[in-house]
């Protein structure tokens, strides 16, 4: 190595400390902002949604136009090898041998050049083409009402008891996704079970957070990829799965099955099809993405991926039915008749699946 590049060698390695040192101030300072409670979950959600609303297609978190551009910085092959100074006795020789070979590289080099040229002439074309569609789809997804108008979620507070039996002696911790208010993380800790939620970043989840509840922003498809294999006792669904794409809810099941330890419990807590579009409304219900799946639905997916003892409990009813008093002579038949009309009417406004991992 040669005095030049042994300097530029050093130089490049200050470099990269003094960048990593950097980023490491700027992680700590992070960390340390967000403990303090000056960062909460729902200001860094707003400021996600902001970059990504003002950023142009294509450029944020582009992460292969910017390969692209190292690669074409990479694609020229120099057919000019460094040999040093030709006044020393090696330089000399070296310089002798590529004038002997020159003749030969240069043509081998010119040929390589020709075919990375037209590589990354087609995978130019490649990203221009996928940037064009990416801008089309944007434009084609219709205007939303809002996350949580589109998306009511299922109420937990009926399944509370149930949720802290059966979770009850987890090996394990318990995550609860996504957690809200941290209801459910209350429950569970008051009955000795330790449990942690995420939650995309909302409101309500501040107000967990600083309630001393041990609560991440954080996504449930992540957030399961990340954690290690077998290592949640038990998994408590609610919220993301009623406005999850079909293909997603698949790939939870199956994130899910991977993260429980074997006995570990999965519960899933969802909102009826027709409570959740009576509560979202006309305009919200057409223009969402999907709409929550029934209790069966759940209940088959679980079992295709090999969950057993699944089980299904209603919730209260959407539209309660009034019942005659006692003292009416016919009391017994007309009560029973308004049951049935009960279950025509309306079904129960949520529905809790739980499951056991083999």
């Amino acid at each position: 190595m040669t005095a030049d590049e042994a300097t530029n060698d050093a130089e490049d390695r200050e470099t990269r400390a003094l960048l990593d040192r950097v980023r490491r101030e700027i992680e700590d300072e992070v960390r340390a902002r967000r403990a303090a409670g000056d960062f909460p979950p729902s200001f860094e959600r707003k400021l996600d949604e902001l970059f990504a609303r003002f950023t142009p297609t294509g450029s944020a978190d582009d992460q292969f136009t910017e390969a692209l551009k190292l690669a074409d910085r990479s694609a020229y092959f120099d057919i000019k090898a460094p040999i040093g100074s030709r006044r020393t006795a090696k330089g000399a020789a070296r310089y002798v041998l590529w004038q002997a070979e020159a003749w030969f590289f240069n043509y081998v080099v010119t040929q390589l050049n020709h075919f990375s040229a037209s590589v990354m002439r087609v995978l130019h074309l490649l990203d221009e083409r996928l940037s064009e569609l990416e801008g089309q789809l944007a434009l084609a997804v219709p205007p939303t009402a809002g996350e949580e108008v589109l998306t009511p979620g299922a109420d937990v507070a009926p399944f509370l008891e149930l949720l802290t039996g059966r979770l009850h002696g987890a090996r394990g911790r318990v995550l609860h996704a996504e957690c809200g208010d941290g209801t459910v993380l209350r429950a569970l800790g008051a009955a000795g079970i330790d449990a942690y939620g995420i939650d995309p970043g909302t409101v309500e989840a501040d107000a967990a957070a600083a309630a001393g509840l041990d609560v991440r922003r954080d996504e449930v498809l992540g957030h399961l990829g990340a954690v290690a294999t077998e290592s949640l006792g038990g998994l408590v669904l609610s919220g993301c799965i009623d406005r999850m794409a079909r293909a997603e809810r698949r790939r939870l099941v199956q994130a899910a099955e991977l993260a429980l330890a074997p006995g570990g419990t999965i519960a899933v807590v969802g909102v009826a099809p027709a409570a959740w579009a009576a509560a979202a409304g006309e305009v919200a219900a057409d223009l969402a993405a999907d709409r929550p799946f029934h209790a069966a639905t759940w209940a088959h997916l679980l079992g295709a991926t090999g969950f057993v003892a699944v089980e299904v409990v209603d919730g209260p009813r959407a539209v309660p039915v009034g019942r005659v008093g006692p003292d009416h002579p016919d009391a017994a038949v007309l009560n029973a008749a308004l049951e049935r009309l009960e279950a025509l009417a309306g079904g129960p406004a949520s529905y809790a699946v739980l499951a056991t991992k083999r």
